[in-house]
């Protein structure tokens, strides 16, 4: 059976799909041998579809590239505000203690009278030029409780000078038991609070006294430029001659 070319063209379709009857494939195909414009356009209708295949294939990577970046850059950003938060997390973590570092640095707590082993006088020659050695006024402290020589005040009475000292153990120290440095096992640690070198001669040679007051009142009674010996101030030496 002859097919005219109207209806092969609407065939073609269905004749590439392979879903034509036997006999109109058959029809079809023996038309497409004897016209040149049908068969024209059959061979285009081959090649577009590979052609439409190649630009959806295309499309979906195209796609799924597009996908690909977007969860990168969300990844991207999710590990930057995880960073973000890390950092702004360590950076109060360092605040904070620095906080409490400067607070504990420079809060004292009272030293124990009762530590204050010995204070006396010592003559000796200076040695390599330290300013705290020489003549004057030593003092000889229990080395299991560590402690810093806070501040000292000399008062010019009828009788001579007069030394007010305090000592302090930072809360720091404290937390951290801090311990003397180059201390052997059972030595007793001793300093100069009045020396030739680091008060002068004439300082130490007319010095009668000396009073330990702890350092919550010390504070408060240098504050107020007390210019007497303080009512709680205790007594730890005094020379021989007085």
């Amino acid at each position: 059976m002859k097919l005219p070319c109207y209806l092969v063209r609407d065939l073609l379709p269905l004749y590439k799909d392979e879903v034509c009857e036997p006999e109109t494939a058959a029809d079809v195909r023996e038309h497409l041998e004897g016209c040149t414009d049908c068969r024209t356009l059959w061979e285009a209708l081959q090649t577009a579809a590979p052609l439409e295949e190649a630009v959806d294939h295309a499309k979906a990577q195209e796609q799924a590239a597009a996908l690909r970046r977007v969860k990168h850059t969300q990844q991207k950003k999710r590990v930057l505000i995880v960073l973000a938060a890390v950092l702004a997390t360590l950076c109060a973590v360092y605040l904070g203690l620095r906080l409490v570092h400067d607070y504990a640095n420079k809060t004292y707590l009272d030293y124990d009278a009762d530590d204050i082993l010995k204070v006396e006088y010592e003559e000796h020659q200076e040695e390599g030029g330290n300013p705290l050695k020489g003549d004057g006024l030593y003092i000889t402290l229990n080395p299991a409780q560590y402690n810093t020589l806070l501040s000292t005040t000399f008062l010019d009475t009828e009788e001579g000078e007069i030394l007010v000292f305090t000592l302090g153990n930072s809360l720091w120290n404290e937390w951290m038991n801090t311990q003397w440095y180059g201390l052997e096992e059972g030595e007793l640690f001793k300093d100069g609070i009045c020396t030739v070198g680091n008060a002068g001669r004439s300082t130490v040679e007319e010095l009668v006294a000396a009073y330990y007051l702890p350092y919550s009142k010390f504070v408060d009674w240098e504050s107020r430029w007390a210019r007497s010996v303080p009512e709680d101030a205790i007594l730890v030496w005094q020379r021989d001659d007085q």
